[in-house]
């Protein structure tokens, strides 16, 4: 897999990883969740997926986030994400393997990323992981509802990795008010193309709930998966037999 630098629309490096392929079939893009970085287990096993069906492979670090791009944590919105999936997506547009017609895959934050690019492009398809739904749908969670007054006072919240143990996070409290801009309940009734929708039955991040009111929103082809016992992260659950299956059935179905 090639690594390649390139820079947003603001200047900042971003590191990309291609796994170009000779003859392919098809071009994914995979995206990770807020202050993740590009070789997320959820994502690299869905990206050994598609290869097994001759699909060109690109995966990101966005900036301000936990991976090998330019930014720091707290700078992280949902608008920086989402630019930066159109920037990397931009930049494809000029490099030998892209196709017009590509998929699309995103964890979490990603997971909103890469819907709201569906909602204003023609796709082949879209793969959501415990999509986020909304900003302030967010804010009611559990997990953020309590912390929500210390999080504006203080101005940024800190805490440690579920995913990478040891890590720590911080987000500015800039992710919160921006994310009051973004709800993809008032447009996933325009996605065009099929979606698939795997979520974790124990997800304490982004509710299953909400995952629910999406799909129950988007009028295109789609399949919801709810896959037990699985969080936020369906930690374990990628290599399992059930998640290559569901994924496999779906990419033939849409190839």
């Amino acid at each position: 897999m090639e690594k390649i630098i390139i820079q947003n629309r603001k200047g900042l490096k971003m590191a990309v990883a291609v796994d170009e392929i000779k003859n392919q079939k098809g071009l994914v893009f995979l995206m990770h969740g807020h202050l993740g970085f590009k070789e997320h287990p959820l994502l690299t096993e869905t990206a050994k997926i598609f290869k097994e069906y001759n699909f060109t492979i690109v995966l990101f670090d966005a900036t301000n986030s936990l991976g090998e791009s330019e930014g720091k944590m707290e700078g992280g919105t949902i608008t920086s994400y989402y630019e930066d999936l159109e920037d990397i997506i931009n930049w494809s547009k000029l490099q030998s393997f892209y196709q017009k017609s590509f998929f699309l895959s995103g964890h979490s934050l990603g997971g909103y990323c890469v819907a709201n690019y569906a909602v204003n492009n023609n796709l082949k398809g879209v793969i959501l992981f415990c999509p986020l739904v909304s900003g302030k749908l967010y804010q009611e969670t559990n997990n953020i509802k309590d912390i929500l007054e210390d999080w504006k006072a203080s101005g940024v919240r800190v805490w440690e990795s579920h995913s990478s143990p040891g890590i720590i996070k911080k987000a500015g409290y800039d992710f919160i008010k921006d994310g009051e801009k973004h709800d993809l309940l008032k447009t996933a009734d325009k996605i065009k193309c099929p979606v698939l929708i795997i979520g974790g039955d124990k997800d304490d991040v982004i509710p299953i709930e909400h995952q629910k009111m999406l799909f129950d929103k988007i009028k295109s082809k789609k399949e919801f998966h709810i896959i037990k016992d699985g969080d936020h992260n369906l930690s374990d659950k990628e290599n399992s037999t059930e998640f290559h299956d569901i994924i496999n059935r779906w990419i033939i179905a849409n190839y």
